[in-house]
């Protein structure tokens, strides 16, 4: 019983929620995934919700830094072939065979595993898929980009304007885009909602 318990406290606590895959494992020992989703907090900052909840979106300090831009996409829309498929291809042609995902929210799942995810559409829909209750998100280990989502409504991709343009469809790209989704999470959440989210991103968003 004891060696049991002394091993929950070293096991990242989200991988006790979501189990291992074949094809997603755990990316390295329960000190290596911290290490990794220390990482993945380099771009990150705390915010409070309308609702006050603690929550994280990506710095400002960070995306100016690196010169990134940002596209909001439905939640639900990262998940579709059309969307995955390219999300995958944008980052295999870049090297990057595999990516990590990891939660990234305060709380009780604050130490967290970090996932190896292959650039493959089906692993990647998974990860998304199963991740949807907490703030997530899926990095290039050499955090050359980022997919930062909330809890099921929008995600934020975020990195150079040449990868957005490859990783999204034309058609989820834009002003027009960003409205549709703000409007989306307005109508399930209510009016004004995303006004802060928006009031923080609007600086690097897609033109």
């Amino acid at each position: 019983m004891k060696a049991m318990k002394e091993k929950s406290m070293l096991e990242p606590r989200s991988a006790m929620i979501f189990p291992t895959r074949h094809d997603m494992p755990r990316a390295g020992t329960p000190t290596e995934q911290i290490a990794l989703q220390n990482q993945a907090w380099t771009v990150l900052e705390k915010y409070v919700t309308t609702n006050g909840r603690n929550r994280t979106r990506l710095s400002n300090n960070w995306l100016g830094d690196k010169g990134w831009r940002v596209q909001l996409v439905g939640h639900h829309d990262i998940r579709k072939e059309e969307g995955v498929d390219r999300l995958a291809a944008a980052a295999s042609t870049r090297g990057h065979r595999t990516l990590l995902g990891t939660v990234v929210q305060p709380g009780d799942v604050r130490v967290s595993a970090v996932w190896q995810i292959p650039s493959t559409a089906e692993p990647i829909a998974y990860f998304f898929g199963s991740h949807y209750p907490f703030f997530h998100m899926l990095f290039a280990r050499d955090l050359s980009f980022a997919v930062h989502a909330n809890d099921g409504d929008f995600a934020v991709f975020a990195g150079p304007t040449d990868w957005l343009r490859e990783a999204l469809p034309a058609k989820a790209l834009g002003p027009e885009a960003t409205a549709w989704v703000k409007s989306g999470v307005e109508e399930e959440h209510g009016e004004g909602c995303m006004a802060g989210i928006i009031k923080h991103y609007e600086p690097f968003m897609l033109d």
